[in-house]
């Protein structure tokens, strides 16, 4: 069953392009070959395209040349692996002589936080939790070893099905199977890695399947551009994230942060209208995301005390009432109302109450790491 957020993300698009000064979301903010993933994921699944080329176009993908090369390179690397292996070993050991393979040959460049990109990955060997993930399970299921990836807050794992029972697999760190059975090594070696004291803790993780695990790519590259200031692209990525994976919180946080955060930018450069539009749409996916009536509030106290500076009273009036309309029984909204009756009749230009210093309610993104 496909999560209802799906549909009124989809309503969102038009708003959101609007905002943004375009005409379509899917023309500036989608390639084409992203139109056809999202088109092919639609049913929950993948048809036309393989979980290793899912990733690649989250990734950034864009042509159908450059995904075959990256697919052949891939694949050339799984046949030097598959050369190397003993398909009569059992299980656990193929599965750490495919780990072991993977970062003596391919994840050489060093894990960093911001490499999300599995184009990294296979250039350089840069990574980070979600392109080691995604390359270690398809070089384990290419060798025959059922796998699932593991989502947790701010990191992703690899979850392995053996006969034995199943096997989690820290995949940012290249001793992993020599340390995982001793915590305090495992917590130096996984720290050594990325930073962290520990890996994520896998007993309350989120299995996910190779569609998810695009969705995580997708999420963690809005992160990144939701920190350049790239409002519109952080929400088309998360958008992405979340057609991909409707039930991904993560995702769905983040889209939510880069419309409220979008919102503050375009209320301080005074584009309050789109900035009010923006934050009634984020009110209409989410109610209960207190930030949006917050800054719902915001933008409107400062586009009344432009107008009001302005001396443009009955347009500061028009305006609060409709917010009062939308938002009613806020107090602020009321008095303001109130105070530039009073203004009309005197010297003051700015109500009192405009004057106070009401901040912007700014909220984080979260990658997984």
């Amino acid at each position: 069953m496909r999560h209802l957020f799906a549909i009124p993300i989809l309503l969102l698009a038009a708003s959101i392009a609007s905002a943004a000064g375009v005409s379509s979301l899917d023309a500036p903010l989608q390639s084409a070959l992203e139109q056809r993933l999202l088109a092919d994921a639609a049913d929950g699944r993948l048809d036309e395209f393989s979980p290793l080329e899912a990733a690649l176009i989250a990734s950034g993908v864009e042509n159908g040349d450059s995904l075959l090369r990256y697919r052949r390179k891939a694949a050339a690397l799984y046949e030097q692996l598959s050369r190397s292996l003993d398909t009569a070993a059992p299980p656990r050991e193929r599965s750490e002589a495919i780990f072991d393979f993977m970062h003596r040959r391919i994840l050489r460049g060093g894990y960093e936080l911001k490499n999300t990109d599995l184009r990294q990955a296979l250039d350089g060997g840069r990574f980070n939790c979600v392109t080691a993930t995604v390359l270690f399970n398809y070089l384990a299921g290419r060798s025959g070893i059922e796998c699932r990836g593991l989502q947790m807050p701010g990191h992703a794992m690899s979850r392995l099905f053996l006969p034995d029972g199943p096997l989690d697999v820290e995949t940012t760190c290249p001793r992993w199977f020599q340390v995982k059975d001793d915590p305090r090594r495992r917590a130096a070696a996984v720290s050594q890695t990325i930073g962290a004291k520990s890996a994520g803790d896998s007993s309350n993780a989120r299995e996910v399947a190779p569609l998810q695990l695009a969705a995580m790519i997708y999420y963690n590259r809005g992160v990144d551009l939701l920190a350049d200031n790239r409002y519109a692209d952080a929400v088309a990525a998360n958008v992405k994230a979340l057609r991909l994976d409707p039930a991904n919180e993560t995702a769905r946080g983040n889209l939510l942060a880069a419309i409220n955060n979008w919102a503050i930018e375009l209320g301080n450069r005074g584009e309050f209208a789109k900035a009010a539009g923006l934050l009634r749409d984020g009110m209409s996916l989410d109610a209960n995301f207190a930030a949006f009536a917050q800054n719902f509030i915001h933008i409107h106290r400062q586009w009344a005390e432009r107008l009001c500076r302005q001396r443009r009273y009955d347009e500061a009036l028009d305006i609060l009432a409709s917010a009062s309309n939308e938002l009613p029984g806020t107090d602020f909204l009321a008095r303001a109302q109130d105070e530039i009756q009073r203004c009309m009749n005197n010297a003051a230009s700015v109500p009192v109450t405009m004057r106070e210093n009401q901040q912007p309610v700014v909220i984080r993104a979260h990658s997984a790491e």
